[in-house]
């Protein structure tokens, strides 16, 4: 992100004074060729010369939105405001020689979700037998779609409760041709795990952190009886001399101890900064 402050900085010298550059957005995220940027409060009455400048340092962004507050709802979708350019929400975004077609405004999508996708996408790739993926979570069906673009032995149950993920999740299929490896299932993450897919999976993706402690015992519940791994995503608070990595583990453990099948945590890291002292972390857990 410090490349991208400097970005910000850049295109605003000259547009606003210079007590007001320092105050300006730490960094911003690109999906397909729309820039969303957080403006500060003491900026609001600046935001549309912010957004302007920023599209003429960077000619490739077509858009630029503002999000306003926090992502919210079940959905995890934002409130955004247009700031620059085109009026739009929707857009094509690459990465790893997928291509995923995004609503920022009716759907959740992350693009620092880079790394994780193409990391589990590989596990599988390399992964010495038949995967059978559950994705309890998959929005627009990136981890999905990564997975089986990747992986010759994969086949991945793509699971979401917002109707416009999905429809947008059935058109990513298609785009990657990938028809015959995702299985799009419209339901509650939950009742499938416990239910539609339960004891069939050997691995299990829980790419919400919001809900992924919760629904721990329902990812269990689909680990078939030769074992698997859980990719498990989480929130976790830590002071500068604590680990935030560490903090997770305990809080799994305690967790998974009273439960009936043998587990150990194979993988753990930081995958973001999300707040002062607030990180969002994964952890792959491997159960017998």
């Amino acid at each position: 992100m410090r490349g991208r402050h400097r970005i910000v900085v850049e295109a605003l010298r000259g547009v606003l004074e210079e007590d007001k550059v320092a105050l300006t957005v730490r960094g911003f995220d690109v999906v397909g060729d729309i820039a969303v940027i957080r403006v500060p409060e003491q900026l609001e009455a600046e935001r549309f010369l912010i957004g302007q400048a920023l599209q003429r340092r960077l000619p490739y962004i077509k858009t630029v939105l503002a999000q306003v507050g926090a992502v919210e709802g079940d959905f995890r979708t934002r409130n955004l405001e247009w700031l620059s350019g085109e009026q739009k929400t929707v857009t094509f975004h690459r990465e790893h020689g997928c291509v995923f077609e995004v609503d920022l405004a009716r759907t959740y999508f992350s693009p620092r979700l880079l790394h994780e996708r193409f990391r589990v996408a590989e596990l599988c790739r390399y992964s010495s037998a038949q995967e059978r993926v559950l994705n309890m979570f998959s929005g627009v069906g990136c981890f999905s779609v990564m997975i089986a673009k990747r992986s010759s032995k994969a086949h991945v149950y793509s699971v979401d409760l917002n109707p416009e993920a999905v429809r947008y999740q059935l058109r990513n299929i298609r785009l990657n041709k990938v028809r015959d490896k995702v299985t799009v299932v419209f339901a509650d993450a939950r009742y499938t795990a416990e239910s539609l897919l339960r004891g069939c999976m050997n691995r299990v993706l829980m790419p919400l952190p919001e809900k992924a402690y919760a629904y721990l015992h329902s990812a269990l519940a689909a680990i078939g009886p030769e074992g698997g791994t859980i990719h498990y995503y989480d929130f976790a608070h830590a002071y500068k001399h604590e680990d935030p990595v560490e903090k997770a583990t305990l809080k799994i453990a305690e967790k998974l101890g009273i439960q009936s099948r043998s587990f150990t945590i194979e993988y753990g890291r930081v995958v973001r900064t999300v707040g002062p002292n607030w990180y969002q972390i994964v952890l792959d857990i491997a159960i017998v």
